[in-house]
Parts: structure tokens; sequence; C-alpha cells
């Protein structure tokens, strides 16, 4: 009788105990269990923390690249030294936000160049207060070495044919025609012709050449003169170019767009109005690349810098302001009247042969120029470290 109850009570005992260790068990569990959450939580948020964080310095750093690629048709181009810009708060297509704050840094010594320090702040998207902060040197130029030495710069062979209203090329120097104020005062006059070898020159009927000279025989004339411009070279612009066209198009109408009376710079046919000053389009001046031959076979009126990877032709009434490269040969044979200066290479070997017939006029422009090239500029990273972070 003793022992049943003996093992009765063993048994009350042991299920007395098993309860209070059972419930132990479960509160230890839901301790790691709750620990485990809480080390996820805290990982998940510094993960995401830190994606926010190198999103933000992407931010900045693509921010600055943007800048630097749409870098001419910006004002910072205009920036005195010691001159700063901002450019407010902006998005990118991926919808992390910028701003960046732009100092020109150089003394302004060298004509065509500048040096600017982009302080760039990048931050995840609209909303988020992640912040990373990139500062990027960056080297401006121009090219001052595209145009002009000579109203016309070529090599190998020029054919001038006087007939009709008369071939005239002119080195002195000449405002465009209501440009008033847009201008200085004119330059030094340049020869109206630059070629290595004068005995390649054939003229005629009654051709008028004239400036200082009317043509002028330099044998350093090569075919880098037509590629290389200093800081700048015929590559770069092409690749810069506002509107790229395919090789072999015949072109019957170049001319001024608007819409909303805004110039429609995306229209491929508008190259600006250099005809009307209080136009929508007169501080249009695009740069224009040919990937291969170009005719002009209609009316035509542009301005800007015109890059021919072949040959340029011309049959109808075109009128242009600016500098016209041809890598090929040039044919005017129909009404030209440029207003600034032209480069024909006549091929790499300057095996080919340009000709100057009807009613063509290349006339001398150092301001057509000189607008053209200035809206020209290319911004690229300084070279070696041209970036580094700012921790605040």
């Amino acid at each position: 009788m003793s022992s049943k109850l003996s093992q009765t009570e063993t048994r009350q005992s042991n299920a007395g105990f098993a309860i209070p260790a059972a419930i132990v068990v479960m509160v230890i569990v839901s301790l790691l269990a709750l620990s485990g959450l809480y080390v996820a939580r805290n990982n998940s948020a510094a993960n995401n923390g830190l994606r926010m964080s190198t999103k933000a310095l992407y931010a900045a750093d693509a921010a600055a690249q943007e800048l630097m690629s749409d870098w001419r048709q910006l004002d910072f181009k205009r920036l005195a030294p010691g001159d700063s810009a901002v450019t407010g708060w902006q998005t990118l297509t991926n919808g992390a936000t910028y701003q960046t704050s732009v100092l020109r840094v150089d003394d302004g010594s060298k004509p065509g160049t500048g040096l600017f320090r982009l302080r760039t702040a990048g931050r995840p998207g609209r909303g988020l207060t992640a912040e990373r902060v990139v500062v990027t040197m960056v080297d401006v130029a121009v090219p001052s070495g595209l145009c002009c030495d000579a109203a016309m710069k070529l090599q190998g062979r020029l054919r001038i044919q006087g007939t009709g209203a008369g071939v005239k090329i002119s080195g002195v120097d000449s405002n465009p025609s209501g440009w008033g104020a847009h201008c200085p005062s004119t330059g030094s006059d340049v020869p109206g012709v630059t070629m290595p070898d004068q005995s390649l020159l054939d003229m005629n009927g009654s051709p008028v050449l004239e400036g200082a000279p009317p043509i002028l025989e330099d044998p350093s004339v090569s075919p880098d003169d037509f590629v290389d411009f200093g800081d700048v070279t015929y590559s770069d612009l092409a690749a810069m170019a506002d509107h790229q066209i395919a090789d072999g198009q015949i072109i019957t109408s170049v001319a001024p767009q608007t819409a909303g009376g805004e110039c429609l710079e995306s229209s491929p046919t508008n190259w600006g109005d250099p005809l009307n000053a209080t136009g929508a389009c007169f501080d249009y001046m695009p740069i224009i690349h040919v990937n291969g031959d170009l005719k002009i076979s209609g009316n035509g009126v542009g301005q800007g810098i015109l890059l021919v990877d072949g040959n340029f032709e011309v049959t109808g009434d075109f009128e242009f302001y600016g500098v016209i490269v041809v890598l090929g040969q040039a044919d005017f044979k129909g009404s030209t009247e440029l207003h600034g200066g032209l480069a024909v290479r006549n091929g790499v070997s300057a095996g080919d042969e340009s000709y100057l017939r009807g009613g063509t006029t290349l006339q001398y422009s150092s301001c057509s120029a000189t607008r053209a090239m200035g809206n020209a500029v290319i911004a690229r990273p300084l070279s070696g470290r041209h970036w580094f972070e700012v921790v605040e």
C-alpha cells in the first residue's frame, strides 16, 4: 500500500517539475527567436542603409558625369574665375536626386580653357535623407585651333570657276549683317586661301580673291590640321554633335523651326537661325556631324559647326554661319554663302580636288566663327585623380 502511494507521489512530483521546465524552455526559445529576429532586422536595416548610401554615392558620381556630358548646354561655361552656380535639386532617371555646386577655380589666363570644381550631393531618392558628397575636378576646353587660318584652308587641288554671279573668297574680317551688339569690332584680316602648294590652284573666269594675302602658300599644312584642334579633336566634336546625319543624305531644306515660341532643337533640319537676331533659334549653334557624304540640293540656312566625314556637295542655295570642316572634297556649284571659315582636307592624302563655282561666296568672319566655337565646349575629368568623397 505504501509502495503504490510512493509511486503516485513521484509521478505527481515529476509532472509538477515538467510544466515549469517546459515554460522555461519556451521562454528561452522565444527569447532566442526574438534575438534572431532582432539581429535579422538590424542586419536588414544595416544592409538597406548600405544600399541607400551606395545609391547616393552612385547618384553623386553619375550626376557629375551627366553635367560634364551636357556642359555646353548649360551656363557654367560663362562663369568668370571665382564665380559659382548651383543646379538646385535634380532627378536622375533611376529616381535618385542630386544637387551640384559649380565653382570656376582657374584664373582665366589661358583662353579657351577652364578648370572647375563640382561639389555634388547625391541622395537615393526624393524624400530620403541618405546623402553622399563627391568633389570632381573638371577641365573644360573649346576647339581654339579649329578656325581660322583663312577664309578657306585646304590641302590638294582647288578649282575656281567664276561663272554666273561669280566666286568670291575674302579674308577681310566682316561681321554678319544684323548681328550688331552680338559681335565685337572686327579683328585682323586673314588670307583668302591657305594651301600648301599654290600650283594646285586653278582659276577660270573672274573670281575675286582678297585677304592678307589673298593666297598664302604654306607647306606646313598637313592632314592633322583638319582633325586636331588643340585640346579638342574632330572626333570629340563629332561625338557631341546635336545632329547625326547618315552617309549619302540629300537634304532639300534646312531652316529654323519653333514650337510654342521655343526653338525646336530636336529637328534634324533645324540648324539655328542666323538671319533673325531676336528669333528663338538665334542662340542655337548646333554641331552637325555627317557620317559620310552630304548633298544639299534645295534651300538652306544654318549656323554652328558642320563636320562632313566624306564629300560635301551643294547644288542649291545654302547659307551658313560658323565653321565647316570637310574631310573629303567640297563641290559648291549652287549659290553658297559662308560666313566664318571653311577647311577642306581633300582626303587623307589630298588626292581629291575641290570646286568653287556658280555664285559661291566664302566670307571670313571672326564673330561668326567664335560664336560657333564658343558653344562647342568639351568638359572632361581632370587627368589623374579627378574626384574624391567628402566625409562630413
